[in-house]
Protein backbone atom coordinates (compact mmCIF):
# COMPACT_ATOMS: atom_id res chain seq x y z
CA UNK A 1 0.00 0.00 0.00
CA UNK A 2 2.89 2.35 0.76
CA UNK A 3 4.30 1.90 -2.75
CA UNK A 4 0.87 2.62 -4.25
CA UNK A 5 0.59 5.79 -2.17
CA UNK A 6 4.06 6.94 -3.24
CA UNK A 7 3.15 6.20 -6.87
CA UNK A 8 0.02 8.36 -6.66
CA UNK A 9 1.97 11.22 -5.07
CA UNK A 10 4.71 11.03 -7.69
CA UNK A 11 2.29 11.29 -10.63
CA UNK A 12 2.55 14.48 -12.64
CA UNK A 13 -0.22 16.98 -11.92
CA UNK A 14 -1.82 18.76 -14.86
CA UNK A 15 -4.68 21.24 -15.09
CA UNK A 16 -6.55 18.82 -17.34
CA UNK A 17 -6.18 15.94 -14.90
CA UNK A 18 -7.27 18.08 -11.95
CA UNK A 19 -10.30 19.39 -13.85
CA UNK A 20 -11.31 15.94 -15.08
CA UNK A 21 -11.18 14.29 -11.66
CA UNK A 22 -12.69 17.31 -9.85
CA UNK A 23 -15.63 17.24 -12.27
CA UNK A 24 -16.02 13.48 -11.82
CA UNK A 25 -15.98 13.84 -8.04
CA UNK A 26 -18.46 16.74 -8.10
CA UNK A 27 -20.81 14.83 -10.39
CA UNK A 28 -20.59 11.76 -8.17
CA UNK A 29 -21.56 13.83 -5.13
CA UNK A 30 -24.43 15.50 -6.97
CA UNK A 31 -25.79 12.23 -8.33
CA UNK A 32 -25.46 10.41 -5.01
CA UNK A 33 -28.33 12.21 -3.27
CA UNK A 34 -30.61 11.99 -6.30
CA UNK A 35 -30.01 8.29 -6.93
CA UNK A 36 -30.30 7.59 -3.21
CA UNK A 37 -33.73 9.24 -3.05
CA UNK A 38 -34.91 7.25 -6.05
CA UNK A 39 -33.54 3.99 -4.62
CA UNK A 40 -35.27 4.49 -1.27
CA UNK A 41 -38.54 5.38 -3.04
CA UNK A 42 -38.45 2.35 -5.34
CA UNK A 43 -37.37 -0.16 -2.70
CA UNK A 44 -39.09 1.01 0.50
CA UNK A 45 -42.10 2.87 -0.89
CA UNK A 46 -43.49 6.41 -0.62
CA UNK A 47 -44.01 6.49 3.15
CA UNK A 48 -40.41 5.55 3.96
CA UNK A 49 -39.19 7.81 1.17
CA UNK A 50 -40.92 10.75 2.85
CA UNK A 51 -39.32 9.91 6.19
CA UNK A 52 -35.93 9.59 4.48
CA UNK A 53 -36.38 12.92 2.65
CA UNK A 54 -36.98 15.06 5.74
CA UNK A 55 -34.21 13.38 7.78
CA UNK A 56 -31.76 13.67 4.86
CA UNK A 57 -32.62 17.36 4.37
CA UNK A 58 -31.96 18.06 8.07
CA UNK A 59 -28.64 16.20 7.91
CA UNK A 60 -27.59 18.18 4.82
CA UNK A 61 -28.27 21.40 6.69
CA UNK A 62 -26.13 20.16 9.57
CA UNK A 63 -23.44 19.12 7.12
CA UNK A 64 -22.90 22.82 6.43
CA UNK A 65 -22.04 23.11 10.14
CA UNK A 66 -19.48 20.34 9.73
CA UNK A 67 -17.93 21.99 6.68
CA UNK A 68 -18.14 25.49 8.20
CA UNK A 69 -17.21 26.86 4.75
CA UNK A 70 -13.52 26.31 5.56
CA UNK A 71 -12.71 24.82 2.16
CA UNK A 72 -12.59 28.19 0.37
CA UNK A 73 -10.36 29.70 3.05
CA UNK A 74 -8.11 26.63 3.27
CA UNK A 75 -7.48 26.56 -0.47
CA UNK A 76 -6.75 30.31 -0.63
CA UNK A 77 -4.44 30.23 2.44
CA UNK A 78 -1.33 30.65 0.27
CA UNK A 79 0.68 32.24 3.10
CA UNK A 80 -0.23 29.30 5.36
CA UNK A 81 -1.74 31.44 8.08
CA UNK A 82 -2.99 28.12 9.48
CA UNK A 83 -1.39 24.69 9.32
CA UNK A 84 -3.11 21.50 8.26
CA UNK A 85 -3.29 20.37 11.89
CA UNK A 86 -5.46 23.43 12.60
CA UNK A 87 -7.88 22.64 9.77
CA UNK A 88 -7.91 18.92 10.60
CA UNK A 89 -8.48 19.42 14.33
CA UNK A 90 -11.26 21.92 13.67
CA UNK A 91 -13.27 19.17 11.99
CA UNK A 92 -13.55 17.29 15.28
CA UNK A 93 -15.21 20.38 16.75
CA UNK A 94 -17.51 21.03 13.79
CA UNK A 95 -18.46 17.35 13.52
CA UNK A 96 -19.47 17.30 17.18
CA UNK A 97 -21.52 20.46 16.67
CA UNK A 98 -23.07 18.88 13.59
CA UNK A 99 -24.26 15.80 15.52
CA UNK A 100 -25.65 17.81 18.42
CA UNK A 101 -27.22 20.30 16.02
CA UNK A 102 -29.01 17.53 14.15
CA UNK A 103 -30.73 16.39 17.33
CA UNK A 104 -31.64 19.92 18.42
CA UNK A 105 -32.94 20.83 14.98
CA UNK A 106 -35.12 17.71 14.78
CA UNK A 107 -36.55 18.30 18.25
CA UNK A 108 -37.24 21.96 17.45
CA UNK A 109 -39.33 20.92 14.44
CA UNK A 110 -41.14 18.16 16.32
CA UNK A 111 -39.63 15.19 14.49
CA UNK A 112 -40.88 11.78 15.56
CA UNK A 113 -38.42 9.50 17.37
CA UNK A 114 -37.93 7.55 14.14
CA UNK A 115 -37.12 10.67 12.09
CA UNK A 116 -34.88 12.02 14.84
CA UNK A 117 -32.92 8.77 14.98
CA UNK A 118 -32.45 8.74 11.20
CA UNK A 119 -31.38 12.39 11.21
CA UNK A 120 -28.67 11.59 13.76
CA UNK A 121 -27.56 8.52 11.76
CA UNK A 122 -27.37 10.54 8.53
CA UNK A 123 -25.35 13.21 10.33
CA UNK A 124 -22.95 10.49 11.48
CA UNK A 125 -22.69 9.25 7.89
CA UNK A 126 -21.94 12.78 6.64
CA UNK A 127 -19.04 13.23 9.05
CA UNK A 128 -17.08 11.22 6.47
CA UNK A 129 -17.80 14.00 3.96
CA UNK A 130 -16.65 16.58 6.49
CA UNK A 131 -13.22 14.95 6.83
CA UNK A 132 -13.08 14.20 3.10
CA UNK A 133 -13.60 17.93 2.52
CA UNK A 134 -10.60 18.93 4.66
CA UNK A 135 -8.41 16.36 2.88
CA UNK A 136 -9.71 17.63 -0.46
CA UNK A 137 -8.84 21.22 0.43
CA UNK A 138 -5.39 20.07 1.53
CA UNK A 139 -4.75 18.22 -1.74
CA UNK A 140 -5.91 21.25 -3.74
CA UNK A 141 -3.64 23.49 -1.68
CA UNK A 142 -0.74 21.16 -2.55
CA UNK A 143 -1.70 21.21 -6.27
CA UNK A 144 -2.90 17.59 -6.13
CA UNK A 145 -6.62 18.15 -6.66
CA UNK A 146 -6.92 15.04 -8.82
CA UNK A 147 -6.25 12.92 -5.72
CA UNK A 148 -9.34 14.40 -4.05
CA UNK A 149 -11.44 13.72 -7.14
CA UNK A 150 -10.30 10.08 -7.30
CA UNK A 151 -11.06 9.60 -3.62
CA UNK A 152 -14.54 11.09 -3.95
CA UNK A 153 -15.43 8.93 -6.96
CA UNK A 154 -14.42 5.66 -5.31
CA UNK A 155 -15.83 6.47 -1.85
CA UNK A 156 -19.19 7.76 -3.11
CA UNK A 157 -19.90 4.83 -5.40
CA UNK A 158 -18.70 2.24 -2.88
CA UNK A 159 -21.04 3.78 -0.30
CA UNK A 160 -23.93 3.84 -2.76
CA UNK A 161 -23.36 0.19 -3.72
CA UNK A 162 -23.33 -0.88 -0.06
CA UNK A 163 -26.52 1.07 0.70
CA UNK A 164 -28.27 -0.31 -2.37
CA UNK A 165 -27.37 -3.95 -1.63
CA UNK A 166 -28.49 -3.74 2.01
CA UNK A 167 -31.73 -1.93 1.13
CA UNK A 168 -32.54 -4.63 -1.44
CA UNK A 169 -31.73 -7.49 0.91
CA UNK A 170 -32.78 -6.56 4.45
CA UNK A 171 -34.65 -3.29 3.67
CA UNK A 172 -33.17 -1.35 6.58
CA UNK A 173 -32.04 2.27 6.35
CA UNK A 174 -30.25 1.96 9.69
CA UNK A 175 -28.19 -1.05 8.61
CA UNK A 176 -27.50 0.45 5.18
CA UNK A 177 -26.12 3.75 6.42
CA UNK A 178 -24.22 2.21 9.32
CA UNK A 179 -22.42 -0.04 6.85
CA UNK A 180 -21.83 2.86 4.44
CA UNK A 181 -20.34 4.95 7.26
CA UNK A 182 -17.92 2.12 8.03
CA UNK A 183 -16.94 1.83 4.35
CA UNK A 184 -16.37 5.59 4.06
CA UNK A 185 -14.30 5.73 7.24
CA UNK A 186 -12.11 2.81 6.14
CA UNK A 187 -11.57 4.40 2.71
CA UNK A 188 -10.48 7.71 4.23
CA UNK A 189 -8.12 5.83 6.56
CA UNK A 190 -6.47 3.77 3.81
CA UNK A 191 -6.47 6.33 0.96
CA UNK A 192 -6.73 9.99 1.98
CA UNK A 193 -4.84 9.81 5.27
CA UNK A 194 -1.71 8.04 3.93
CA UNK A 195 -1.58 10.44 0.96
CA UNK A 196 -1.83 13.44 3.28
CA UNK A 197 0.93 12.01 5.49
CA UNK A 198 3.21 11.83 2.47
CA UNK A 199 2.74 15.56 1.89
CA UNK A 200 2.67 16.93 5.43
CA UNK A 201 2.52 16.03 9.10
CA UNK A 202 -1.00 14.96 10.02
CA UNK A 203 -1.90 15.18 13.68
CA UNK A 204 -4.67 16.33 15.99
CA UNK A 205 -3.56 19.33 18.02
CA UNK A 206 -5.87 22.03 19.33
CA UNK A 207 -4.03 25.33 19.25
CA UNK A 208 -6.94 27.26 20.68
CA UNK A 209 -5.77 30.70 19.63
CA UNK A 210 -5.45 29.48 16.06
CA UNK A 211 -8.83 27.75 16.24
CA UNK A 212 -10.45 30.98 17.38
CA UNK A 213 -8.84 32.88 14.50
CA UNK A 214 -9.82 30.20 11.97
CA UNK A 215 -13.46 30.11 13.00
CA UNK A 216 -13.52 33.91 13.06
CA UNK A 217 -12.29 34.05 9.46
CA UNK A 218 -14.84 31.50 8.22
CA UNK A 219 -17.99 32.41 10.15
CA UNK A 220 -19.40 34.94 7.64
CA UNK A 221 -19.16 32.41 4.80
CA UNK A 222 -20.58 29.67 7.02
CA UNK A 223 -23.60 31.70 8.14
CA UNK A 224 -24.45 32.54 4.54
CA UNK A 225 -24.25 28.91 3.48
CA UNK A 226 -26.24 27.71 6.50
CA UNK A 227 -29.02 30.27 6.03
CA UNK A 228 -29.38 29.49 2.33
CA UNK A 229 -29.79 25.76 2.97
CA UNK A 230 -32.14 26.56 5.88
CA UNK A 231 -34.31 28.60 3.49
CA UNK A 232 -34.38 25.68 1.04
CA UNK A 233 -35.54 23.38 3.85
CA UNK A 234 -38.39 25.57 5.10
CA UNK A 235 -40.86 24.16 2.59
CA UNK A 236 -39.85 20.58 3.42
CA UNK A 237 -40.34 21.23 7.12
CA UNK A 238 -43.76 22.74 6.41
CA UNK A 239 -44.78 19.65 4.47
CA UNK A 240 -43.48 17.45 7.31
CA UNK A 241 -45.61 19.39 9.81
CA UNK A 242 -48.87 19.83 7.89
CA UNK A 243 -48.93 17.14 5.16
CA UNK A 244 -48.07 13.44 4.93
CA UNK A 245 -44.87 11.44 4.43
CA UNK A 246 -46.21 10.30 1.05
CA UNK A 247 -46.56 13.93 -0.07
CA UNK A 248 -43.05 14.60 1.24
CA UNK A 249 -41.76 11.77 -0.96
CA UNK A 250 -43.45 13.24 -4.04
CA UNK A 251 -42.11 16.72 -3.25
CA UNK A 252 -38.60 15.33 -2.82
CA UNK A 253 -38.72 13.66 -6.25
CA UNK A 254 -39.94 16.75 -8.11
CA UNK A 255 -37.46 18.91 -6.18
CA UNK A 256 -34.45 16.94 -7.47
CA UNK A 257 -34.38 18.38 -11.04
CA UNK A 258 -34.25 21.92 -9.65
CA UNK A 259 -30.54 21.39 -8.91
CA UNK A 260 -29.76 20.53 -12.54
CA UNK A 261 -29.36 24.17 -13.60
CA UNK A 262 -26.89 24.96 -10.82
CA UNK A 263 -24.97 21.71 -11.33
CA UNK A 264 -24.39 22.25 -15.05
CA UNK A 265 -23.83 25.99 -14.69
CA UNK A 266 -20.93 25.38 -12.32
CA UNK A 267 -18.99 23.49 -14.99
CA UNK A 268 -19.04 26.60 -17.18
CA UNK A 269 -19.04 29.37 -14.60
CA UNK A 270 -16.56 28.18 -11.94
CA UNK A 271 -13.58 28.32 -14.38
CA UNK A 272 -14.50 31.98 -15.05
CA UNK A 273 -14.54 32.95 -11.38
CA UNK A 274 -10.83 33.72 -11.34
CA UNK A 275 -11.23 36.09 -14.30
CA UNK A 276 -14.10 37.84 -12.54
CA UNK A 277 -11.93 38.39 -9.45
CA UNK A 278 -9.03 39.73 -11.53
CA UNK A 279 -11.33 42.10 -13.44
CA UNK A 280 -12.70 43.53 -10.20
CA UNK A 281 -9.25 43.79 -8.64
CA UNK A 282 -7.94 45.66 -11.71
CA UNK A 283 -11.02 47.94 -11.78
CA UNK A 284 -11.90 46.73 -15.30
CA UNK A 285 -15.59 47.57 -15.12
CA UNK A 286 -16.51 46.62 -18.69
CA UNK A 287 -14.74 43.25 -18.49
CA UNK A 288 -16.27 42.54 -15.08
CA UNK A 289 -19.76 43.37 -16.37
CA UNK A 290 -19.21 41.35 -19.53
CA UNK A 291 -18.16 38.23 -17.65
CA UNK A 292 -21.03 38.45 -15.17
CA UNK A 293 -23.56 39.20 -17.92
CA UNK A 294 -22.43 36.21 -19.98
CA UNK A 295 -22.70 33.87 -16.99
CA UNK A 296 -26.18 35.13 -16.12
CA UNK A 297 -27.33 34.83 -19.74
CA UNK A 298 -26.02 31.26 -19.77
CA UNK A 299 -28.05 30.50 -16.64
CA UNK A 300 -31.18 32.01 -18.21
CA UNK A 301 -30.72 30.00 -21.42
CA UNK A 302 -30.05 26.81 -19.47
CA UNK A 303 -33.12 27.42 -17.32
CA UNK A 304 -35.26 27.87 -20.44
CA UNK A 305 -34.03 24.53 -21.81
CA UNK A 306 -34.66 22.80 -18.48
CA UNK A 307 -38.17 24.32 -18.25
CA UNK A 308 -39.01 23.10 -21.75
CA UNK A 309 -37.68 19.63 -21.00
CA UNK A 310 -39.49 19.57 -17.68
CA UNK A 311 -42.78 20.58 -19.26
CA UNK A 312 -42.60 17.91 -21.95
CA UNK A 313 -40.84 15.02 -20.20
CA UNK A 314 -40.44 15.85 -16.51
CA UNK A 315 -43.46 14.20 -14.94
CA UNK A 316 -43.53 11.06 -17.16
CA UNK A 317 -39.81 10.41 -16.59
CA UNK A 318 -39.88 11.13 -12.85
CA UNK A 319 -43.00 8.96 -12.43
CA UNK A 320 -41.33 6.12 -14.31
CA UNK A 321 -38.08 6.12 -12.36
CA UNK A 322 -39.66 6.74 -8.95
CA UNK A 323 -42.69 4.45 -9.29
CA UNK A 324 -44.95 7.27 -7.97
CA UNK A 325 -47.89 8.92 -9.70
CA UNK A 326 -46.65 12.50 -10.02
CA UNK A 327 -49.21 13.78 -12.54
CA UNK A 328 -50.85 16.14 -9.97
CA UNK A 329 -47.49 17.84 -9.41
CA UNK A 330 -46.69 19.15 -12.92
CA UNK A 331 -47.31 22.80 -12.03
CA UNK A 332 -45.26 22.41 -8.85
CA UNK A 333 -42.38 20.92 -10.87
CA UNK A 334 -42.34 23.91 -13.24
CA UNK A 335 -42.26 26.36 -10.31
CA UNK A 336 -39.36 24.44 -8.74
CA UNK A 337 -37.41 24.43 -12.01
CA UNK A 338 -37.83 28.21 -12.29
CA UNK A 339 -36.65 28.55 -8.68
CA UNK A 340 -33.65 26.37 -9.55
CA UNK A 341 -32.69 28.85 -12.26
CA UNK A 342 -32.86 31.69 -9.74
CA UNK A 343 -30.70 29.65 -7.36
CA UNK A 344 -28.06 29.32 -10.09
CA UNK A 345 -28.08 33.09 -10.55
CA UNK A 346 -27.79 33.58 -6.79
CA UNK A 347 -24.60 31.50 -6.73
CA UNK A 348 -22.99 33.74 -9.36
CA UNK A 349 -24.15 36.97 -7.74
CA UNK A 350 -23.00 35.72 -4.34
CA UNK A 351 -19.53 35.14 -5.74
CA UNK A 352 -19.52 38.66 -7.20
CA UNK A 353 -20.45 40.11 -3.82
CA UNK A 354 -17.65 38.07 -2.20
CA UNK A 355 -15.18 39.41 -4.78
CA UNK A 356 -16.35 42.90 -3.82
CA UNK A 357 -15.65 41.91 -0.20
CA UNK A 358 -19.20 42.78 0.84
CA UNK A 359 -20.26 39.26 1.86
CA UNK A 360 -21.55 40.43 5.23
CA UNK A 361 -24.41 42.14 3.38
CA UNK A 362 -25.58 38.73 2.18
CA UNK A 363 -26.09 37.62 5.78
CA UNK A 364 -28.61 40.41 6.32
CA UNK A 365 -30.47 39.41 3.14
CA UNK A 366 -30.46 35.70 3.96
CA UNK A 367 -31.55 36.36 7.53
CA UNK A 368 -34.43 38.65 6.51
CA UNK A 369 -35.70 36.24 3.84
CA UNK A 370 -35.38 33.24 6.18
CA UNK A 371 -37.40 34.99 8.90
CA UNK A 372 -40.10 36.10 6.46
CA UNK A 373 -40.50 32.75 4.70
CA UNK A 374 -40.46 30.83 7.99
CA UNK A 375 -43.24 33.06 9.36
CA UNK A 376 -45.34 32.61 6.22
CA UNK A 377 -44.74 28.87 5.77
CA UNK A 378 -47.30 27.55 8.26
CA UNK A 379 -50.43 29.37 7.10
CA UNK A 380 -49.46 29.29 3.41
CA UNK A 381 -48.75 25.53 3.28
CA UNK A 382 -51.87 24.74 5.32
CA UNK A 383 -53.91 26.76 2.82
CA UNK A 384 -52.27 25.75 -0.48
CA UNK A 385 -50.54 22.42 0.21
CA UNK A 386 -47.62 21.49 -2.06
CA UNK A 387 -48.20 24.47 -4.34
CA UNK A 388 -47.89 26.69 -1.30
CA UNK A 389 -44.54 25.05 -0.48
CA UNK A 390 -43.12 25.55 -3.97
CA UNK A 391 -44.46 29.11 -4.17
CA UNK A 392 -42.64 29.92 -0.93
CA UNK A 393 -39.42 28.49 -2.33
CA UNK A 394 -39.77 30.50 -5.56
CA UNK A 395 -40.55 33.68 -3.61
CA UNK A 396 -37.50 33.16 -1.39
CA UNK A 397 -35.16 32.64 -4.36
CA UNK A 398 -36.69 35.61 -6.17
CA UNK A 399 -36.26 37.96 -3.21
CA UNK A 400 -32.64 36.89 -2.64
CA UNK A 401 -31.81 37.21 -6.35
CA UNK A 402 -33.29 40.72 -6.64
CA UNK A 403 -31.56 41.85 -3.44
CA UNK A 404 -28.20 40.50 -4.68
CA UNK A 405 -28.63 42.31 -8.01
CA UNK A 406 -29.28 45.54 -6.12
CA UNK A 407 -26.17 45.03 -3.97
CA UNK A 408 -23.99 44.33 -7.02
CA UNK A 409 -25.29 47.40 -8.87
CA UNK A 410 -24.82 49.61 -5.82
CA UNK A 411 -21.20 48.62 -5.19
CA UNK A 412 -20.37 48.56 -8.89
CA UNK A 413 -21.33 52.23 -9.06
CA UNK A 414 -18.95 52.86 -6.15
CA UNK A 415 -16.05 50.97 -7.77
CA UNK A 416 -13.00 53.19 -7.18
CA UNK A 417 -10.89 53.99 -10.23
CA UNK A 418 -13.40 52.31 -12.58
CA UNK A 419 -13.97 53.20 -16.20
CA UNK A 420 -17.07 55.08 -15.09
CA UNK A 421 -14.98 57.24 -12.76
CA UNK A 422 -12.52 58.00 -15.55
CA UNK A 423 -15.30 59.11 -17.92
CA UNK A 424 -16.65 61.62 -15.39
Amino acid sequence: MKKFTEYLISQETTQRKDTLWYTAGSLSNALFSMLLSLAVTRILGASWAGIFAIAWAAAQLMQSVGWFSMRQFQVSDVEEQFEFRDYFSSKLLTSGAMLIGGLLYGMAYGYSRQKLGLTFLFCCFMTADVFADVFSGFFQHKNKLHLAGKSYVVRVWMSFAVILVILMTIRSLTAAFTAALAVSAVWLAVFDLPLAKCLDLVRIQFRWKKQKELFGECIPLFLGSFLLIFIMNISKNGINTYLSDEVQACYNIIFMPSSVVNMFSMFVCVPLYGHVAVAWHNREERRFLGLVRNMLLYIIALTAVVLAGGYLLGIPVLSLISGLDLRPYKAALMVLLAAGGLYGMIMILSYCITVMRRQKVTLVIYGAVAAGVQAASGPWIRLHGVMGAVELYLAAMGMICLAFVAVCVYYLKKMPGSQRDRRV
